[in-house]
């Protein structure tokens, strides 16, 4: 089948050598080319540059697939998805909660697919993918051999691409829950009603880091704690270990968690907010602030900096002197620097002091090209107290 062809403007094609997968709009021009389609990109002078999906409507209006001239078929699905299980054999040997495909680091651009031991949840995030699932499914089945797969594609993103949500079984059975094993913890996934696709899966390296430094003894205020992965890991160190969030089924699922590893913790479902305002457990060896991605566009930069700042002043008064306070970003419109930079106009505000010690970072699941900034989008900075 001949591809329609999409032209870039001239200047423009230096990224997209240099491995930069999205072409954003008004970058390009293309005349009779569908919306969700394949197509060949070409430099200015019509030289080949990549194959990948078209979608007019979309911010990032190409998406490259490949940068070799070749067919896209089940077989080339075949080699990314045995390529991505390669990856995350060698980086994280025998865990089988993972991010198995990471979208555009992986090449495969608007298609994520977590790993839940035999079970698979899928988002498809492009109209390109979406249209191209009759190739990208059967050579997903083919090459994982899962005993199902659900397609959870609920963010708000689909609707630039013209696409509705939807939550849809595509292949074999998948449970309303699926028990992993994480840090040394058994964890309860929702893997049919959670957020995202049941658990973070980003946040195993932070978590053990965390498990690694906090003692017996100290207490700990994990905020946003959703299912209790991070105050679980307190409790099991012997720490006090208190955990809050507004998601009442989260809240639910981290109690049980906390009984099936026969741990002591606390789970508060109410708004981190207004709860550190009325805090009288404190004051705390470890303030956990992870909030959920706040900002998905640069136009909200700003509202996701007061969030954090209005987080991390709220919790300072309640940190102990030497005591530390990871400060999250799930989100790259907001950079290391500037949540550093947050947390220090906090600090400033409240006339207190801060160290930084360490930053952790996405796990290896979750690689990051580093041509492509966008896909390094968690950070978190532990401050200490002085």
């Amino acid at each position: 089948m001949e591809l329609g062809v999409v032209r870039l403007k001239k200047g423009k094609e230096r990224k997209i050598r240099n491995f930069y997968p999205w072409v954003q709009r008004g970058e390009c021009r293309a005349d009779g080319v569908e919306d969700g389609s394949l197509a060949r990109l070409v430099d200015d002078e019509g030289k080949f540059l990549a194959v990948g999906t078209y979608n007019a409507q979309s911010r990032f209006q190409f998406r490259v697939l490949s940068t070799t001239d070749r067919l896209i078929d089940q077989d080339f699905f075949k080699e990314r998805f045995a390529a991505c299980a390669e990856l995350r054999e060698k980086l994280l040997p025998g865990v089988t909660a993972r991010r198995l495909v990471y979208s555009e680091s992986d090449m495969v651009p608007g298609l994520i697919v977590d790993q839940y031991g035999p079970v698979l949840i899928a988002q498809v995030r492009s109209l390109g993918m979406d249209r191209l699932k009759p190739l990208w499914l059967p050579a997903l089945v083919a090459s994982a051999h899962p005993g199902g797969i659900l397609e959870r594609s609920e963010m708000a993103g689909r609707e630039e691409e013209g696409l509705k949500p939807r939550t849809e079984l595509l292949h074999g059975d998948v449970p309303d829950e699926i028990e992993i094993e994480e840090g040394g913890l058994k964890m309860v996934v929702p893997v049919r009603e959670g957020l995202k696709t049941g658990h973070y899966l980003d946040q195993r390296e932070t978590k053990r880091q965390f498990a690694e430094r906090v003692q017996a003894g100290d207490k700990v205020l994990d905020c946003f704690c959703y299912t209790g992965g991070i105050t679980l890991a307190a409790a099991k160190a012997g720490a006090l270990a208190y955990g809050v969030d507004i998601h009442k089924p989260a809240i639910e699922i981290a109690r049980r968690n906390s009984a099936l590893n026969g741990l002591e913790a606390v789970f508060v479902e109410a708004n981190v907010f207004e709860y550190l305002d009325q805090d009288v457990l404190g004051p705390y060896d470890w303030i956990i602030l992870d909030p959920p991605a706040l900002a998905k566009t640069s136009e909200k930069r700003d509202s996701l900096k007061w969030a954090v700042w209005k987080l991390a002043h709220k919790a300072l008064p309640l940190l102990k002197p030497g005591g530390r306070m990871i400060v999250c970003s799930c989100s790259y419109q907001l950079s290391l620097q500037e949540l550093i930079e947050t947390a220090r106009l906090a600090a400033s505000d409240r006339q207190t002091r801060l160290f930084l010690e360490n930053v952790t970072y996405q796990d290896l699941d979750h690689p990051a090209p580093i041509q492509f900034p966008e896909s390094l989008y968690l950070k978190c900075a532990w401050l200490r107290k002085g």
